[in-house]
């Protein structure tokens, strides 16, 4: 399976899967990126709609709760929380080092590994395309207006692996107990390499058109900072 099952949480990470066994780097990434996928599809095959039947005159007030509670209970379901390990998380002695030194704990191979497989392993595509993808895949959580315009930081009207990154970097940060974009340098050095659901609904946040000054400035610093131009030409 892709993704163990940890209580009421699905735990996905790189360690193991499609690109083998690994401990850091790209394939790292590749494989959560896989897993990643492997958890959704599970939503798509697994996922059965309440009876309807149930909801009838016919039926009684507990048979009708019964028939939800039975969906809750489906162990055969995948926890709707997760926790994604997109990038393997350092020691205490070696993520010291790393934020002191790069500003983050985070392995900017693996985390650009991860968004090349997450993008169909493309290294860049039309902001139109993005577009297009994220009110497929919001529709159902926002009625906002969303845009990947935000992460064009160079405004060729493409989304290339380095400027995607960002946002998956973006929901790491808002993971976080406390989490606060405002100053990036401070937040950076909070994100570990992983992200919750709750993190990555609070990241749509840039999407919004509306939010389209302030979430600029602030991918663009990201960007920068992490040097992901360079981490995305090891791919």
């Amino acid at each position: 399976m892709a993704y163990e099952v940890s209580g009421s949480k699905a735990i996905i990470s790189g360690t193991t899967g499609q690109y083998g066994n690994v401990k850091k780097g790209t394939n790292y990434g590749k494989n959560a990126a896989s897993n990643h996928l492997g958890y959704i599809k599970d939503f798509e095959i697994k996922s059965q709609p309440l009876n309807p039947d149930i909801f009838t005159k016919g039926h009684s007030v507990q048979e009708m709760a019964d028939e939800i509670q039975a969906k809750l209970k489906d162990d055969k379901m995948p926890p709707i929380n997760f926790l994604l390990q997109y990038a393997p998380k350092m020691g205490a002695i070696k993520g010291f080092f790393a934020r002191l030194f790069k500003g983050s704990a985070i392995d900017t191979k693996a985390l650009t590994g991860f968004t090349y497989e997450a993008m169909g392993q493309k290294k860049a595509i039309t902001l139109e395309e993005a577009d297009k993808d994220l009110n497929e895949a919001f529709k159902d959580i926002t009625n906002a207006k969303l845009s990947a315009k935000a992460f064009d930081v160079n405004n060729d009207g493409m989304i290339d692996v380095s400027e995607e990154a960002v946002s998956t970097v973006l929901a790491d940060v808002l993971s976080k107990e406390d989490a606060d974009i405002s100053n990036v340098s401070k937040a950076l050095k909070k994100a570990d390499g992983s992200y919750t659901n709750a993190g990555e609904n609070k990241m749509t946040a840039f999407l919004n058109e509306e939010n389209y000054d302030t979430a600029s400035k602030t991918i663009k610093q990201i960007h920068k900072k992490m040097k992901l131009d360079k981490a995305a030409k090891s791919l």
